[in-house]
């Protein structure tokens, strides 16, 4: 296990490289470079955490029975083939060990990165800074000589990779739009491994989901929806609001204070600024646009 234990507590597991029962009930460690899964003093499965691919919270795979308690399901290499394990506990113990277990396998992840890439719509000409990727205090945190950006995962309002050309090499990249401090930026992150970027994307898209979850039943008038994309495209205040949207300042009171009930707009010193869940809407309006 090694020196430092970052987990140990009991709970029912599972996982396809053992022959074991269906289920077994025991400890679950972990430490700075393996989770152990020991049903006894004998019988143990010892998963390196370089080999883990995709880290699940509350998934119940198909292959195995349902566990008791809330599961975390383990992606992991397996003697040359992909396998899998599951986890349950009580539903804190699993949340915890989920945060616990991402810290485990992300933090010290060597990275490249541009922050901001775009600050709003426009490119920006920052270079690539080499840093460090952590996890702390429930955000990530790119750290170089020079910036620190934490990206929120609850401020997050779109995530892709690329493949961009980093001194004079194309390497994989994660790209996440987030908002700070009322404006979206977008953050570049570079690594020389694919299996780092999809735990990061995972970690990012479980509170991305829960946010796009909670706008399905949103419907917008199409006045409503030009004003989101006013404001984000033209930083606009409520007199160019008015301009843009041929309205009179009580109309567009009226419209900003029903998108500020709704959780799209968020009132700031020089006019209304989008928040989180305003940034997701105006993205896929233009991704519907640019389609």
């Amino acid at each position: 296990m090694g020196k430092t234990t970052l987990a140990d507590f009991a709970g029912t597991f599972t996982a396809e490289a053992v022959d074991w029962d269906e289920q077994a009930e025991g400890r679950v460690l972990l430490g700075e470079h393996q989770l152990v899964l020991a049903k006894n003093s004998d019988e143990k499965l010892s998963i390196p955490l370089s080999s883990v691919f995709d880290i699940n919270y509350d998934a119940r795979p198909e292959l195995f029975d349902p566990l008791p308690g809330t599961p975390l399901t383990v992606a992991f290499e397996w003697s040359g083939q992909r396998s899998v394990a599951v986890v349950a506990s009580e539903a804190e113990t699993a949340k915890k060990f989920y945060t616990v277990l991402f810290k485990a396998v992300l933090n010290g992840t060597d990275v490249v990165i541009k922050h901001p890439a775009r600050r709003g719509g426009r490119v920006t000409s920052m270079p690539f800074h080499r840093g460090e990727l952590a996890l702390a205090n429930g955000g990530v945190r790119l750290a170089t000589d020079g910036v620190t950006v934490t990206i929120e995962p609850a401020a997050v309002t779109s995530f892709d990779r690329e493949l961009p050309d980093v001194d004079g090499e194309q390497r994989p990249a994660f790209v996440v739009r987030h908002m700070q401090e009322g404006t979206a930026v977008t953050t570049l992150a570079a690594t020389d491994s694919s299996r780092t970027l999809s735990l990061l994307g995972r970690y990012l898209r479980r509170h991305y989901d829960r946010l796009t979850s909670s706008l399905s039943g949103v419907s917008l008038s199409e006045t409503q929806v030009e004003a989101l994309v006013t404001v984000y495209s033209m930083d606009a205040d409520m007199p160019m609001l008015a301009s843009v949207l041929g309205a009179t300042a009580k109309e567009i009171k009226r419209l900003c204070h029903s998108l500020h009930q709704g959780g799209l707009l968020q009132p700031a010193d020089d006019g209304p600024e989008l928040t989180t869940r305003g940034q997701v809407v105006v993205n896929h309006y233009l991704d519907r646009v640019n389609e």
